[in-house]
C-alpha cells in the first residue's frame, strides 16, 4: 500500500494538468468509450496528490517510529557512527581534498594542448570540464575513503561509516522511496511560498542545467553534462557533505540530529552559490534541504556511503525524467 501510494505521487506533478496535447491510445469500443485525454486522468489524480503524499508520509513516520529511529535516543540505540576514531580536522581535510581535486580538473584540462587545438565551443568545453570535475572528485573521494579505512581497525571500519559496497545501492533505492513523500511535500511547499510571495507560479524548471536539456534534448554534449549531474554530483556531494562535513559536525556536537540538520542547511545553501548556469531557484532550496535531511538520516542509520549516494542519484534522475519525458514544467527542484 505504501509503495503504491508513493508510486502514484511520483507519476503526478502539479504541472502535468496542462498536458492537453497528449491523448491515451484509443480504446476498443466495448463500453462506448472511444478516447480519453491524459489531461483528464492526470487532473483527477492531481486532486488526490496532496492527500496521497500526506498518507504516505504518515505511514513512513509510523514505520520509522516503530523501528525506533524517530524515538528519543533512536540513533544511540541503533549505534552511533564512531566519528571519534578520527580527529575532526581529518574529516574536514577529506572534504577539502575532494573539493580541491574536483576544482583542479578544468585548470588541468585547459593546459592540455590537444584540447586547445580542437576549437571546442563553450558548451563542449563546459561538458569536458564537468566530466573532468566529477571524475577527479570521485577518484579523490574514493582515495580518501581508502586511506581513512586503512587508518581504522577492520572491525570499526563499518562503524565509522567508511564502507562502500554495491549492495548499498538497492538499500539506497528503498530509502529514497521512503523519503520521496517528504521531499515532494517540501517541493510543493516551496512552490506554494513562491506563488504567495510573487503572485504567480515559478517559471518552468528550477535548474538551468535541466532547462538546457529541454532546449537541446538531442545534443550529446548536453547529455554529458546531465550524466555528470546525475551520477557524478551525488558521489562528490555525498562524500563531501554526508561523510566528511557531517562527520566533523557530529564529532563536535555529539548529536546526530544537529549534525544532519546543520549539514543539510549548508548543503542546500551551496546550491545558490556559483555562476547563474549552476544556481537553482530559491524555492527549490526546500526540497534540496529535504534531500540532505533524508540522505543524512539514512547515512547515520546504515553507516554505508553508497546509501545516500544512491538516494541522491534517484533524486537527480527523477528530475531529469520529469523534465524530459513527462513535462518540461514537471520538475521544480532541479538537479
Amino acid at each position: 500500500m505504501l509503495f503504491g501510494a508513493i508510486l502514484a505521487s511520483l507519476i503526478v506533478s502539479p504541472a502535468l494538468a496542462g498536458a492537453d496535447s497528449l491523448t491515451l491510445a484509443q480504446v476498443v469500443d466495448t463500453g462506448g468509450v472511444q478516447e480519453k485525454r491524459v489531461s483528464d486522468v492526470l487532473e483527477t489524480m492531481r486532486e488526490w496528490k496532496l492527500l496521497t503524499l500526506g498518507v504516505s508520509m504518515v505511514l513512513v513516520i509510523m514505520l520509522l517510529f516503530a523501528g525506533g529511529l524517530l524515538r528519543p535516543g533512536g540513533f544511540a540505540k541503533a549505534g552511533l557512527r564512531e566519528v571519534s576514531l578520527l580527529p575532526s580536522s581529518v574529516w574536514i581535510f577529506g572534504a577539502l581534498v575532494v573539493l580541491l581535486a574536483a576544482m583542479s580538473a578544468p585548470t588541468l584540462i585547459s593546459k592540455i594542448q590537444w584540447v586547445q587545438q580542437q576549437e571546442y565551443t563553450d558548451l563542449q568545453l563546459r561538458a569536458i570540464n564537468n566530466v573532468g570535475y566529477y571524475l577527479f572528485g570521485i577518484l579523490a573521494g574514493i582515495g580518501m575513503l581508502f586511506v581513512l579505512k586503512r587508518s581504522t581497525t577492520s572491525d570499526k571500519e563499518c562503524k565509522a561509516g567508511l564502507g562502500l559496497s554495491i549492495l548499498d545501492f538497492p538499500v539506497g533505492l528503498g530509502c529514497f522511496m521512503l523519503a520521496y513523500p517528504f521531499i515532494e511535500l517540501m517541493s510543493m511547499l516551496g512552490v506554494f511560498i513562491y506563488e504567495q510571495t510573487q503572485g504567480l507560479p515559478p517559471d518552468g524548471i528550477a535548474h538551468p542545467t535541466l532547462q538546457m536539456l529541454t532546449d537541446e534534448p538531442s545534443n550529446p554534449w548536453v547529455w554529458a553534462i546531465i550524466g555528470g549531474a546525475v551520477i557524478g554530483a551525488p558521489f562528490i556531494e555525498e562524500l563531501i557533505f554526508r561523510v566528511f562535513v557531517q562527520g566533523a559536525v557530529l564529532k563536535w556536537l555529539k548529536s546526530p540530529w544537529l549534525a544532519i540538520i546543520i549539514t543539510s542547511i549548508i548543503f542546500a545553501s551551496i546550491h545558490r552559490l556559483g555562476p547563474p548556469e549552476t544556481r537553482v531557484a530559491w524555492h527549490a532550496l526546500l526540497p534540496i534541504f529535504a534531500v540532505g535531511m533524508t540522505c543524512g538520516i539514512a547515512y547515520e542509520r546504515t553507516r554505508r556511503v553508497g546509501v545516500p549516494i544512491m538516494m541522491h542519484i534517484c533524486f537527480n534522475a527523477l528530475n531529469v525524467i520529469l523534465a524530459l519525458v513527462v513535462s518540461a514544467e514537471a520538475s521544480q527542484t532541479g538537479v
